[in-house]
């Protein structure tokens, strides 16, 4: 853990050097369960590393009419929380952050999944995979996604979760980034991403995920909540790249032991058959 530490460690001395004493404004993605994951770690960070800062929820409506008056006042840094919000299923960050990219240059993109073009020209920008994320944001940066702050922090110490009570979790996604139709999503399946929001408690979630022994998903975050609290994963790739690029990125190298990324042409249903008859 020592190695991801470091990267975050980077990430720190980067964010210091671009506020240079303004006030912090801290901007969570808005989202899901999964980004509720992204914030509790991101908050985590902040905390660890000495960064006293506002807090601002611009959720989906009214964002411009919310950051106006920190953008108008002109001595903020301004943080924009990780996440999937650059793609074609999701563009909203993109345009977040071109709007404050037009009033400062003190704009600071956490570790994100980049796959849009028109990216903010003078933001500083972090991504979470070395893979096509660099064909659209060729000057970004490097870090692991903040999810994973969670799993190394050196500062607090790491929670010891209970043993697990059950076997195995099947935590498919059923939104726009399934490559699944809903026939073919086993049954006993939980989305649990959606029973949350950006803005949901991370503990929660994580005490969902640390019930099972085994999870299976193709939720990014929950496969990352089972690496925080020590479940095995089998790990299902999405409809377009993120998933395969975050594991080659993150979860191969530092929890390898844990996480199994499902190779093709397995279908969701031999997997599952397979994974809960080993479980019995």
């Amino acid at each position: 853990m020592t190695m991801m530490l470091e990267r975050f460690e980077y990430l720190a001395d980067r964010l210091r050097a671009l506020s240079d004493g303004r006030r912090l404004v801290y901007i969570p993605n808005p989202g899901n369960y999964g980004d509720g994951l992204i914030r509790y770690a991101t908050k985590q960070f902040l905390a660890d590393f000495g960064f006293e800062h506002h807090e601002l929820n611009i959720g989906y409506t009214r964002a411009r009419y919310q950051l106006a008056p920190w953008l108008v006042k002109g001595n903020a840094c301004f943080l924009y929380g990780g996440g999937g919000a650059w793609s074609e299923h999701y563009g909203f960050a993109r345009d977040y952050c071109r709007f404050i990219d037009r009033f400062t240059d003190r704009l600071m993109v956490l570790p994100s999944t980049y796959a849009l073009d028109g990216l903010p020209k003078r933001a500083v920008m972090f991504r979470r995979d070395e893979a096509q994320s660099v064909d659209f944001a060729p000057n970004s940066e490097f870090c692991h996604d903040m999810a994973l702050y969670a799993a190394c922090r050196k500062k607090g110490g790491g929670r010891v979760w209970p043993a697990p009570t059950q076997g195995t979790g099947m935590f498919l996604r059923t939104d726009r980034e399934s490559r699944l139709s809903a026939e073919a999503v086993p049954g006993g399946n939980v989305d649990l991403s959606l029973e949350g929001d950006h803005m949901s408690n991370g503990d929660d979630f994580l005490s969902r995920i640390a019930a099972y022994e085994t999870v299976v998903t193709d939720r990014l975050h929950v496969a990352i909540g089972a690496c925080i609290v020590g479940r095995k994963v089998r790990l299902i790739t999405g409809n377009y790249f993120k998933i395969r690029a975050i594991y080659d990125a993150s979860l191969a190298p530092h929890f390898g032991d844990q996480v199994s990324l499902v190779e093709e042409p397995m279908s969701v249903n031999d997997l599952a058959s397979q994974t809960l008859s080993r479980a019995s």
